[in-house]
């Protein structure tokens, strides 16, 4: 099997900065195909096969992810040196808050679902093995195609040659290992680098705060306006750089807090953040990153859009915390307003996404939706209804977001009782009724 594998061409690496696999090439430790070579299954940190795509559910499904302790390798026989755990590898000197690009180079396209980035946590351990629980549940940056299915886009979703993205690196100091992930649409595969970095201290200089509040104040079916609030810091603030789906969109010169977009796509899916530099060069952390989509052509006298994935982020047995993406429309928003069982029990502000609803029952059933209104007082259709029932005196928890469930866990979705069959870390695409059979099983309560 493996001289069959070998034959075949290989795929995709990161070639700047250079990984730990490019190294290992150019000390003729690995052959020129061996770097692109490192492929297991997708969806990292999973560790289950046969999963859909959580924005994709017509892609491939996946195969199963590089092991703890081959994340390295990707498993690749040829390469399992590079899964030894030390602090010996060649590393690349960097700064929080400062702009890492990486670029990746290929020896087979295949068709694109997204990239994901990586960083081993603050506490981690080099003397072993790199594994899920070395790295941050998810990443600090990600690059994602959205067109599907793949076989009617493949224009759409074949990756520039090089392909270059460009991301703000988080806090962190001394050594650590950044893991890029190439995660392929048409099959159940991903490749797996490693980037191993060496985070100098900044001087002493403070870097300025993250700027705050970004939203859209106007959105069209070709362009939008963005908003945000100004970055203080120990030094003079002298710029903003806004950046689009990662890249660097424009730099504006400070005190500018907005900046409007055009020459858009229709009914398009656009991702921003915002960093500020002050006048020693020191670049803030990102702001809070934001999703908007382009209304449709002759859409801007039609009421905000739906706010989307309504989901909990925790249930109690008294409160219920609620989370949404953001609602989009061609004037500005004014406010979200919260619905339980049909009626309004609370109010947030345009850019705040969450909701707790507090002084509920224990072991009660509670419907909510969400909704939007604009400055012309147009109210958007409902949210998805999510159905919550609170804990208490031994009930099974509710599903949530972002948690780590292993095998015989029980939780309650949507008013049914599921127990877990694949150990997991739960995200938007796999709650238990898009995952029965696979992560999930119902059972009765």
């Amino acid at each position: 099997m493996a001289n069959a594998r070998r034959n075949q061409p290989r795929h995709g690496h990161v070639f700047s900065p250079e990984s730990r696999a490019i190294f290992a090439y150019q000390e003729g430790k690995l052959t020129d195909t061996d770097p692109s070579s490192l492929e297991a299954g997708k969806f990292f940190p999973a560790t289950a096969g046969g999963l859909h795509d959580p924005i994709a559910p017509t892609d491939d499904i996946s195969n199963v992810p590089a092991a703890d302790g081959q994340i390295a390798s990707g498993g690749w026989p040829g390469a399992l040196f590079l899964d030894e755990p030390g602090t010996q590898w060649r590393k690349h000197e960097v700064k929080a808050g400062q702009p890492l690009t990486v670029s990746w180079a290929y020896h087979a396209l295949h068709l694109t679902r997204r990239w994901n980035y990586f960083i081993t946590k603050a506490d981690w351990d080099p003397q072993r093995k790199l594994a899920r629980d070395q790295f941050e549940s998810t990443p600090f940056y990600k690059a994602e195609l959205s067109a599907q299915p793949h076989w009617e886009h493949q224009a759409a979703l074949t990756p520039p040659e090089p392909t270059i993205h460009q991301m703000t690196l988080p806090e962190r100091h001394g050594y650590h290992v950044l893991l890029a992930i190439w995660e392929v649409a048409n099959t159940g595969n991903a490749f797996y680098q490693v980037i191993d970095l060496n985070f100098t201290d900044a001087g002493g200089n403070e870097r300025p705060t993250p700027p705050g509040g970004l939203h859209a104040t106007h959105v069209t079916a070709n362009s939008l306006e963005l908003a945000w609030s100004a970055s203080t810091g120990t030094h003079p603030i002298t710029s903003y750089s806004v950046f689009c789906n990662g890249d660097l969109l424009v730099k504006l010169d400070a005190p500018a807090l907005g900046y409007t977009h055009k020459n858009l796509a229709p009914d398009t899916d656009y991702t921003y953040f915002v960093s500020a530099t002050d006048s020693e060069n020191n670049q803030s952390l990102p702001g809070n990153s934001i999703v908007v989509r382009t209304l449709s052509e002759g859409g801007e006298d039609n009421p905000p859009t739906a706010p989307g994935n309504l989901h909990s982020m925790g249930v109690t047995a008294d409160t219920v915390c609620l989370m949404w993406s953001a609602s989009t429309g061609g004037h500005a928003l004014k406010h979200y307003y919260v619905y339980r069982d049909g009626i309004q029990v609370g109010t947030t502000s345009p850019t705040q996404h969450e909701y707790t609803d507090a002084g509920l029952s224990g072991s009660t059933e509670y419907r909510y939706f969400v909704a939007a209104i604009d400055v012309r007082d147009y109210l958007s259709l409902p949210s998805n209804v999510l159905i919550l029932k609170t804990s208490g005196g031994g009930n099974i928890p509710e599903w949530a977001l972002n948690t780590r469930y292993e095998v015989d866990d029980k939780v309650r979705y949507q008013g049914k009782t599921y127990q877990c069959i694949q150990a997991h870390t739960s995200n938007e695409g796999w709650d238990p009724t898009q995952t029965v059979n696979i992560l999930w099983k119902e059972i009765s309560a």
